[in-house]
């Protein structure tokens, strides 16, 4: 019986003990918290999670990773975005992550740059089209990548798309903070020989009907900037479905759309050159791991971009406009899970 005993005591010792040492590991683990700006179901955040997902699985060190989504709506009420604000930081304050990760401008704005200056969390911002300096974040603090639109490769896409005949270019956004700051960057472009004849922010898909049919005789390609959460009027709160804003500009935009929003073709279009989610996603969880295995008190790692982009084909509205984009491009396409025949 005393052998019986003491081999169960010796047995519980043993599962306490591993049980302790395991809940040590777990609590020294460092932890990543990653911030996004729009709900976990968007595109966009789905993308850039799996771009992270795959880093992490390259990852060897041992580390704890959260996400959490402030599903920033147009329609919400300032009430409604407060509570999320504040639900975001009780996770921050929850978490107590070593790094913060925040996607976007809109989590960065809401959010993490209120960690500015701090000692922790440490900072990676994903995708902001605003200067790092504009929220705060310093060289000691912060690092990540700013999204820069892939005007190039939009540029060059036009000129083949129509034969080599340069365009008149109109440029159509949200007024938002998102819409204004690509807008900024492609009125800001050195568009030659192309030439930039006019552009909007607005909110509301009237607004954008509006514009549609003004720019009718006076441009040549339409660049469609993002339209998710598009209100249908300035006197409804209701959002218009993204496929039925893509179909309406398809069928009614005498200048060729290229759209330069991710989920453009998915949604019904016909050309697309956008940011390359994943790889942002991919390139700022490296950037995290780097940073924590550098240790507590080093630098954080240089601030970079992604220099990928994604091309959407969609060829039934391209062939209706009397369109054939190069092998290249349905290639490039079909890599990136985009093409549509």
């Amino acid at each position: 019986m005393k052998k019986i005993n003491l081999r169960a005591l010796l047995i519980g010792v043993f599962l306490i003990l591993f049980i302790t040492l395991l809940g040590v590991f777990n609590i020294r683990k460092p932890r990543i918290l990653v911030l996004h700006s729009f709900p976990k179901d968007s595109p966009w955040s789905t993308l850039i999670n799996q771009g992270m997902r795959k880093a992490l699985k390259a990852n060897r060190n041992p580390v704890s990773v959260n996400f959490h989504h402030l599903g920033v709506d147009s329609r919400q009420s300032t009430e409604s975005l407060r509570h999320q604000i504040q639900e975001a930081k009780q996770a921050i304050e929850r978490e107590k992550p070593d790094v913060l990760i925040a996607v976007d401008d809109e989590s960065n704005h809401l959010v993490a740059k209120d960690y500015a200056g701090r000692g922790k969390p440490r900072i990676v911002f994903v995708a902001i089209l605003q200067p790092p300096q504009s929220y705060g974040y310093t060289t000691t603090n912060a690092t990540g990548l700013v999204e820069q639109l892939p005007l190039d490769a939009v540029r060059e896409a036009i000129l083949v798309a129509r034969g080599g005949q340069p365009a008149r270019i109109a440029i159509l956004a949200k007024d938002d903070i998102t819409g204004r700051a690509e807008l900024e960057q492609a009125k800001s472009y050195a568009w030659a020989p192309h030439r930039l004849v006019g552009h909007q922010g607005e909110n509301t898909f009237q607004g954008w009907q509006a514009f549609i049919s003004r720019m009718a005789d006076s441009a040549d390609v339409l660049l469609v900037l993002s339209y998710d959460e598009l209100r249908r009027s300035a006197s409804t709160s209701g959002v218009v479905p993204r496929g039925e804003i893509v179909d309406w500009i398809e069928h009614n935009s005498r200048p060729l759309p290229l759209g330069i929003c991710d989920t453009y073709v998915q949604d019904g279009g016909g050309l697309s050159i956008t940011p390359a989610p994943v790889d942002f996603g991919e390139k700022s969880m490296r950037l995290a791991l780097q940073w924590i295995k550098a240790g507590k008190g080093s630098l954080p790692p240089p601030v970079g971009t992604s220099h990928h982009f994604r091309v959407g084909l969609r060829c039934g509205p391209l062939a209706s406009r009397g369109i054939t984009m190069p092998p290249i491009y349905v290639e490039t396409a079909r890599l990136g899970d985009a093409y549509f025949p």
